[in-house]
């Protein structure tokens, strides 16, 4: 199946999807961001802890659907005497669901600011190497 790809996220938050105690990311990567905006309600993600530039074919991540997506901007003011500074944040809240295990078999991508996607092949049992 193909799906989008969420990566770079700990081990230990991957460790509570698994768990069943956390059920929404917030992401502010550019890549994973500029890859939630095109992910829709309902839309294959496969999160892992890989980074952007490992992915490929072996990489394993949780296989989950998107049941919900939120855009979120932070303004952040600094002042000083004659100095007056803003920054602004954008971030991306996706509310998932987990579904399985998946191991990725090829990745799909054009640009930086393009979707990462990837063909995933659902992990049913154990494959010995």
């Amino acid at each position: 199946m193909r799906c989008f790809v969420i990566s770079g996220i700990s081990r230990t938050i991957i460790e509570d999807i698994l768990r069943g105690h956390l059920r929404t990311l917030e992401l502010r990567n550019v890549i994973n961001i500029a890859t939630a905006l095109n992910a829709r309600v309902g839309d294959c993600v496969v999160i892992t802890s890989a980074k952007n530039s490992d992915l490929g074919r072996g990489v394993t991540g949780i296989i989950s659907v998107v049941e919900g997506k939120e855009i979120v901007s932070h303004s952040t003011f600094y002042a000083r005497n004659d100095y007056f500074e803003e920054s602004e944040m954008t971030a991306v809240r996706l509310r998932i669901s987990p579904k399985s295990v998946g191991r990725i078999v090829q990745v799909f991508r054009k640009d930086i600011l393009s979707p990462v996607e990837a063909e995933v092949l659902k992990i049913d049992s154990f494959f010995a190497r």
